[in-house]
């Protein structure tokens, strides 16, 4: 299917429906995976330089027995240093949004882009930016390239990126990427974490992964 894919946006002949194409690698590659270990992540997005401090400590004091923390992209250097005056760097890890510079480097944060990492048994894989909808250098995917990019790397437990998965019915910019549904779809991923449209939901997709919407932050179980 995804050669047949890529043949359609190579040739701009994209000619099908969210639903439909859910349903078809749905039919095709069944449920997804169950997640048989537990772990607790702080996940933050899109804070755009307004992390307040003293309203971050209150929620820290209250929740603060992760085991991870999860940068997903579109802060400022601003929102990193509020965070590491707060948080152990050792538990950080991030990926960039479709706004980004490279700060997770200038703050030595592990970024986890085509990286999968290991945290209580659960394996976690990363992809930052967004659909492809402006032409500055920021991180950002074509279709194509999203398709591509993922598709060369094997099953985990948790996929976390800045954008979602395709969904026709947003905006242009907000559109997802169909990379993204297809490996969730054919790898049977437990989990989806992401960021990039500011809204906070959960919510499980059609073989059972459950797709988790990030806007500020918050603890996300799993168990």
């Amino acid at each position: 299917m995804i050669n047949k894919l890529l043949n359609k946006f190579k040739s701009n002949k994209i000619e099908y429906y969210n639903e439909e194409y859910e349903s078809r690698l749905y039919k095709q590659y069944g449920n997804c995976n169950r997640i048989s270990k537990s772990i607790k992540i702080l996940a933050i997005a899109d804070t755009h330089g307004s992390l307040k401090e003293d309203e971050f400590k209150l929620f820290l004091k209250d929740n603060h027995d992760f085991d991870l923390v999860i940068l997903l992209g579109d802060h400022t250097n601003l929102d990193i240093e509020i965070i590491l005056k707060n948080i152990d760097k050792n538990k950080i890890v991030g990926i960039l949004g479709n706004h980004d510079y490279n700060y997770l480097s200038k703050y030595d944060i592990l970024n986890i882009n085509g990286k999968i990492i290991e945290v209580n048994g659960i394996k976690v894989l990363g992809i930052e930016g967004s659909f492809k909808y402006k032409e500055e250098n920021y991180p950002s995917f074509t279709q194509e390239e999203s398709l591509e990019f993922l598709n060369c790397f094997p099953s985990v437990d948790i996929l976390v990126s800045h954008d979602q998965k395709y969904n026709n019915l947003s905006n242009y910019a907000h559109q997802g990427l169909i990379g993204i549904t297809n490996y969730l779809y054919k790898n049977k991923i437990s989990y989806h974490i992401h960021g990039h449209i500011h809204k906070s939901y959960q919510k499980d997709m059609l073989n059972g992964t459950k797709e988790v919407s990030v806007f500020k932050y918050e603890i996300i179980e799993i168990n």
